[in-house]
């Protein structure tokens, strides 16, 4: 599938972000740009790729095209979500499940030895450590792709949003400002990304990423070896 094509697709699943840069270039130029056939990618394992990110920034626009570029399920927290509200209503309980079922998911397709994306904000330090656990269950290696741009790109962003997104999402920069302590920093160790630029720039990173020498080989031998006591 050509990555016009893929593009093609990533539309029929939900909309880019509001301002979001159009990709500037058509497949075979950005493929070779990428110094790889990104279109038609195989890495030889599974990839565990984690989204990061302030709402506005981008990462579900990323996360789309990531996973045409990998042939990779993509398993978004806030569909998870939506869909339970519509069918229980808002019950106390929405929150945990959408993660259980969004973890529940992604094991499942790393089973079958498939890559998978999923796509949420990783806001708190705990879901960061859930995701590794199941990285290290699997022996794949985990990506935390963690998309970030200025402020008044990300403003502009949210207030672009209305009538658009599900009632979960955050619509303006004053709710964003009551919701920002909430997210935890933390390191992850991920790529980072300016989604400011273009868009062909910031997925050609991420790429790098997963094809930098050993990045396959790792898998969670570094973080069993740091599980050990300490002398």
């Amino acid at each position: 599938m050509g990555f016009a094509v893929g593009l093609q697709a990533m539309h029929s699943v939900g909309s880019p972000e509001p301002d979001e840069p159009e990709i500037p270039i058509k497949g075979v130029e950005f493929l070779h740009r990428c110094g790889r056939g990104i279109a038609t990618v195989h890495t030889g394992s599974s990839t565990f790729i984690v989204m990061r990110g302030y709402p506005g920034t981008g990462k579900s626009t990323i996360a789309r095209l990531l996973a045409t570029a990998l042939h990779a399920p993509l398993i978004d927290r806030d569909i998870i979500r939506q869909m339970a509200v519509d069918l229980f209503g808002d019950l106390p309980q929405v929150g945990q499940f959408s993660y259980e079922l969004m973890f529940a998911l992604a094991r499942e397709q790393l089973r079958l030895g498939l890559s998978v994306v999923i796509d949420t904000p990783l806001t708190y330090r705990t879901t960061y450590e859930q995701c590794k656990e199941v990285a290290k269950t699997f022996r794949v290696p985990m990506l935390v792709v963690h998309c970030q741009c200025p402020p008044e790109v990300q403003k502009r962003r949210l207030e672009g949003r209305k009538g658009k997104v599900s009632e979960f999402q955050i619509t303006s920069w004053e709710e964003w400002e009551q919701w920002k302590p909430r997210f935890e920093e933390f390191e992850d160790e991920g790529c980072i990304i300016d989604t400011s630029n273009p868009m062909d720039e910031s997925l050609a990173k991420v790429m790098r990423s997963i094809h930098e020498p050993g990045y396959h080989h790792k898998s969670y031998t570094e973080q069993e070896i740091s599980d050990q006591p300490r002398i």
